[in-house]
């Protein structure tokens, strides 16, 4: 999925999978799958965790095959998110997206609100 446009990342099964180990062995880590003719066309990883105004859910993967985009799939994974989140009493969804990805705008659709106060950074350390 993130091989291809817009993100055009270099995964690998091998990174792939070593990603998704170390996710699974977190702390309070969870994660959905949508399957359609028993494959897996979209998925969605998080971790519940504590902030100083209550217990919250970061989302760390979200994906929808892009044959199953604009239909519906994604909406019906976030809204079993939002009922998992009402379960077990977290108050809020936090993630991360680029503003150039389909995703940024399903989102705002979805009723997330843009932080103005935040900024994602990052810095590549040389090898």
């Amino acid at each position: 999925m993130y091989n291809s446009k817009p993100w055009d990342e270099k995964w690998t099964k091998n990174t792939a999978k070593s990603h998704l180990q170390e996710f699974i062995h977190r702390k309070r880590s969870f994660g959905f799958v949508y399957v359609d003719k028993s494959s897996i066309v979209g998925a969605l990883f998080g971790v519940e965790r504590t902030f100083w105004s209550g217990d919250e859910v970061y989302v760390d993967e979200f994906y929808v095959h892009p044959q199953y985009q604009q239909k519906g799939v994604g909406k019906e994974i976030m809204m079993h998110l939002e009922q998992y989140c009402q379960k077990k009493e977290l108050e809020a969804i936090t993630l991360v997206t680029d503003k150039n990805v389909p995703a940024y705008h399903f989102y705002q659709k979805m009723n997330f609100n843009i932080s103005e106060a935040n900024v994602f950074l990052y810095k590549n350390i040389p090898q």
